[in-house]
């Protein structure tokens, strides 16, 4: 049916957005920079303290030490003992370990579980060929430091010579600048309108790429979220990413299938479309106008809008990744490991100073005598702090008849050193993570134990591995949702497996099936979800698989002849695959035969049997025959002894006619034996003729690879000789000059 409310305006607007283009261009960047400023606003405790928990992660004194403690400590040690990248980096280590991996499924009646897969393909295409993983790092380093970090997805040419776009997932430099719709609460902020991508760019490059723009005589826009946009030597340029409201015309099939028909009905006439839409109800199609959006991205400075463009898909095309977040009424506090362990740090710092400083206030001067013990052998003395002498000689003196006198080292505070420890102590308290996570040796000596201890520090800090993976969730979303609009014709594509192997596949490949044309890996159509891979990486998966393996065939051998190829590929060898692919050969035939069928394409037709299918199928039908001969050789011994046994009855009855009747039976039965003998000998020649002709097969095999190998021994030869000949000419010829300058003086 057809929504009531649909008007006119409605059909002529279709896919139109409400919101006024560049005619209006200055309502729409007046109404970025208030929403920019109500957002910033917002969020502004959280930027503050996002920027003050990098630089402290940094580890600079100025990042770590107080100003005031720093101008009370003048002229006295101030360190920074910087034990808090360590724990970072262990939570972003397990993350780039074990990268959740992207599944699309199918959900409705027009996906196919096989474009599908190929779509999971190529969104892990994508992510090798932009480098994804490196990007998906560097915003976990930002979103495990201080709280937030962001990529992004956009599109570009494959080449200067192609009109083939390619997808790409980029990184975000600066991803605390990022301004999301204070509106929006989910933690993919896919609920936002609108979001900000600000990107500080020199005056010289700005005025290259937007050389009619103004770079100068900015006004200068009161408030705080604005002090920053431009500068003497730079300009901040905002990307302002919106969502339009906009009308869709949808259709439902009786077998559940959307359709988007927005776009096949611009341009057309409100009668047109009517009478479509009536014929289309007639075939029990359900048509109704939704409410939707399209996104468009401006590119804007604090004084004007530079450039709009439309992006394809239907969601914002930038990645959030948080950290934890704290909700007090209306305000959320967000932050990341780095927050609270500052006050510890700052411990640790001051008991790391102060150690320092008591141990060099405390004498230097490693003895202590009169005078006159030093006063002949002053130079030698005057270094006992700086070199190592063999021996130190002094005078003795009446009034210190001891000598001179060794003082006691210096000696650390107990105190200090306590406070110390307890200091590095509070730092793994707030972060969560312990000695035994970082490496340190504890008393677990098991595997188990020992994967038990890491699993209670992963526990602890679990939340940005969550995050995390709903951001990458949020990617394979973006790229799904984009990849109808970017691969909408038929070409060859790239994919990767989930084992990371590469290969080529053919997306909207119209083919004839069953006498109907179809598309084949239409990506073009169908709802598609996605969803996430949790665990370890494939490559730990695969050594874990490999382990259990071989403690199965330790515990059950016989299993080894058709696992072995599996195994031998699951390893880190040179050539595991080509090992296993001949292992494979050895496989029984009936696993071959199977594994071919999985292989084989439904609709290609079967393939004819091979040479040695063929001889086989020869043998097993002799093998066949031999029994059924030798069965009916059995019947005739049967009958004989039936016949045996009714001669004899009939001779003890009738002993003058029972000669003859025995003798003719008899000699049926010689006849029968001797035909079946004659049929047992047939099939042993037939036999004997296959095994023949497979010698020959072999031995022209076996001539052929001695032909080749003696043309490549013939070769090597006339190679030998014409380099020897050539060898002997040059000699002759430096002989001959040779002779010729000893004649020259003569001459």
């Amino acid at each position: 049916m057809i929504d009531d409310d649909m008007t006119a305006a409605d059909v002529d607007d279709a896919g139109e957005s409400k919101v006024a283009s560049k005619s209006d261009w200055e309502a729409v960047h007046a109404q970025a920079m208030e929403e920019y400023a109500r957002d910033y606003e917002h969020d502004r405790h959280n930027i503050e303290m996002a920027y003050s928990d990098l630089a402290f992660r940094r580890g600079e004194v100025e990042d770590q030490w107080d100003p005031q403690a720093l101008k009370a400590r003048v002229g006295r040690p101030t360190h920074v003992i910087n034990e808090i990248p360590q724990f970072v980096r262990q939570v972003t280590g397990d993350m780039r370990q074990a990268k959740p991996g992207i599944k699309v499924i199918p959900v409705d009646s027009v996906a196919d579980p096989k474009t599908a897969d190929v779509l999971a393909g190529m969104v892990r295409y994508i992510e090798n060929r932009s480098y994804a993983q490196s990007v998906y790092t560097q915003a976990a380093d930002s979103q495990v430091t201080c709280g937030v970090g962001h990529w992004r997805v956009t599109t570009e040419y494959a080449s200067s010579t192609t009109f083939n776009q390619e997808i790409r997932i980029a990184s975000i430099g600066d991803g605390v600048a990022v301004i999301w719709d204070a509106d929006a609460i989910l933690p993919t902020r896919e609920d936002a309108m609108h979001c900000f991508v600000p990107v500080d760019m020199s005056r010289a490059k700005f005025k290259q790429q937007w050389p009619n723009a103004r770079y100068e005589g900015f006004e200068i826009k009161e408030g705080q979220p604005f002090y920053d946009w431009h500068g003497d030597d730079f300009i901040r340029v905002a990307e302002y990413w919106i969502k339009k409201p906009i009308k869709r015309l949808l259709a439902m099939s009786p077998d559940g299938a959307v359709v988007d028909l927005t776009d096949d009905i611009k341009g057309q006439s409100k009668d047109v479309i009517a009478a479509s839409i009536a014929q289309a109800q007639q075939n029990g199609v359900r048509i109704e106008w939704r409410d939707s959006f399209k996104v468009v991205q401006y590119k804007i400075t604090c004084a004007e809008i530079l450039e709009e463009n439309e992006w394809p898909g239907l969601h914002i095309p930038i990645v959030p990744i948080l950290g934890e977040e704290v909700c007090i009424g209306r305000n959320v506090y967000r932050h990341g490991m780095v927050r609270y362990a500052k006050e510890p740090q700052r411990m640790l710092n001051y008991y790391a100073s102060a150690e320092t400083e008591v141990i060099a206030l405390q004498p230097k001067a490693p003895w202590i005598g009169t005078r006159k013990h030093f006063e002949k052998n002053y130079d030698i003395w005057e270094t006992a702090n700086t070199e190592n002498h063999p021996f130190l000689e002094y005078t003795p003196d009446a009034s210190a008849p001891g000598g001179p006198q060794r003082v006691q080292p210096p000696v650390a505070s107990q105190a200090i050193q306590l406070g110390r420890q307890q200091a590095a102590d509070s730092i793994r308290a707030v972060i969560g993570i312990y000695d035994a996570s970082l490496g340190a040796r504890s008393n677990e000596t098991s595997g188990i134990a020992i994967r038990r201890r890491d699993a209670q520090a992963d526990t602890g800090t679990f939340v940005y591995h969550a995050n995390f993976s709903l951001g990458i969730q949020r990617t394979g979303q973006i790229i799904v949702d984009l990849i109808p609009h970017i691969y909408d014709a038929q070409r060859t594509v790239r994919i990767v497996g989930f084992d990371g192997k590469q290969e080529t596949t053919d997306i909207n490949k119209p083919t004839m099936r069953d006498g109907h044309e179809i598309v084949e890996n239409d990506v073009t159509v169908g709802s598609y979800d996605v969803v996430i891979v949790a665990g370890p990486s494939y490559a730990s998966r695969r050594e874990e698989a490999s382990d259990g393996i071989t403690a199965f065939l330790q515990a059950y051998p016989p299993a080894a002849p058709v696992l072995g190829d599996i195994y031998a590929k699951m390893q880190d060898w040179p050539d595991a695959e080509e090992i296993g692919e001949r292992l494979e050969t050895l496989l029984p035939p009936a696993i071959k035969a199977r594994l071919k069928e999985r292989e084989r394409d439904p609709n290609a037709p079967p393939e004819p049997p091979s040479p040695d299918e063929q001889q086989a199928a020869q043998e097993a039908e002799i093998k066949q025959r031999a029994v059924m001969i030798e069965l009916e050789g059995k019947e005739l011994d049967n009958q004989q002894k039936k016949v045996d046994i009714a001669a004899k009855a009939q001779e003890v009855q009738n002993p003058r006619g029972a000669a003859d009747h025995t003798a003719a039976i008899k000699a049926h039965a010689e006849i029968a034996k001797a035909e079946n003998d004659a049929r047992m000998a047939e099939l042993e020649y037939q036999a004997k003729q296959i095994e023949l002709e497979q010698k020959q097969r072999m031995a022209a095999v076996e001539l052929e690879i001695k032909m080749v190998e003696l043309d490549a021994k013939r070769a090597g030869v006339m190679h030998s000789r014409e380099r020897h000949e050539t060898q002997m000419y040059h000699d002759a010829e430096r002989h001959v000059q040779e002779q010729e300058r000893e004649l020259e003086p003569a001459e």
